[in-house]
């Protein structure tokens, strides 16, 4: 992501963690967050992309966003996650 889609992707994620659900769409992607106990993992579907997180582990990556957006130049966090990997990487300016 570049510097302003890590900030519409944080806002996203925040707003799927207060309302259980929350929508991104961007460059022909859509982004569904849904926030569901015991679950941990990323759909890729088409030009869909599903994201399925417990509370705690949105949380975990809202606080890796905003040090990302805090810290005006590149970077990355490492999130673990079930599937289909088992960690993800959120990246600000590395491979935009």
């Amino acid at each position: 992501m570049d510097g302003a889609g890590v900030v519409v992707f944080s806002a996203a994620m925040e707003d799927a963690a207060k309302h259980k659900t929350s929508q991104l769409e961007n460059g022909g992607i859509t982004h569904e967050f849904s926030i569901r106990d015991g679950e941990s993992g990323v759909e890729l579907n088409g030009d869909r992309v599903i994201w399925r997180l417990d509370l705690a582990k949105a949380e975990e990556v809202i606080t890796y966003l905003h040090a990302l957006k805090s810290n005006d130049r590149p970077g990355h966090q490492y999130v673990d996650i079930s599937k289909p990997t088992d960690t993800l990487v959120l990246s600000r300016e590395e491979y935009v």
